[in-house]
């Protein structure tokens, strides 16, 4: 059952494969064994491929960078020219399934952390939550009290026309204990800390301005 909470407000370039690409494989492999129809599975193998967006109408259809699809229509990322602008997402609270875009430098619209216009776009960082450690800290919600431990996040960086991985994934450990305002979950609830808006901007700002 979904239960939902209000609370305090809160807020060198390789050539890797992106995310959902290094899995087809073993999907296609899997659906022969079990003896999918060859229809079938070429029918799948080009719904996984296509992008989802040809062109972004906003800033939000770059999720799709996070599961491994490009979009083909945002501008070309060439190192060492910047600023090259970056949207960030972030999928770091247990049972998230939705990607949140991170605020850097809120208001500054115009700036590469926070471009205004979604056909700007040249860079997508996605960050994913891959250890948690001790509780930290406590949030308080209408009905009960729900500790927020310590979680190490993953940052990885990829190009937004082609889906190639940018330099090499980061990991720190998330400074940000800020709680959610609202919490939607299904089954026990658990919080993690995350990365701050300056530990991003220490992780990106050398491939955004570079």
């Amino acid at each position: 059952m979904n239960e939902q909470f209000p609370g305090k407000q809160s807020s060198g370039q390789g050539e890797q494969l992106s995310p959902a690409r290094q899995t087809l494989g073993c999907v296609v492999a899997l659906l022969i064994v079990v003896g999918v129809p060859a229809a079938g599975i070429y029918a799948f193998v080009q719904w996984t491929s296509r992008p989802l967006h040809q062109v972004a109408e906003n800033v939000g259809d770059y999720d799709t960078l996070c599961n491994g699809r490009e979009i083909p229509g945002a501008p070309a990322y060439t190192p060492g020219s910047g600023p090259h602008p970056i949207v960030v997402f972030e999928s770091v609270r247990e049972g998230d399934e939705y990607l949140s875009k991170v605020s850097i430098h809120a208001g500054e619209q115009g700036d590469p952390f926070n471009p205004a216009d979604p056909g700007d776009v040249e860079l997508v960082a996605c960050a994913e939550r891959t250890d948690a450690g001790e509780e930290v800290a406590a949030c308080e919600f209408t009905s009960e009290s729900v500790g927020m431990r310590s979680a190490t996040t993953e940052i990885k960086v990829y190009e937004a026309r082609t889906g190639k991985q940018v330099g090499e994934p980061v990991e720190v450990v998330g400074e940000d204990t800020s709680c959610p305002g609202m919490v939607t979950f299904k089954g026990s609830l658990s919080l993690y800390s995350t990365p701050s808006e300056s530990q991003y901007l220490g992780v990106l700002g050398s491939v955004v301005n570079g």
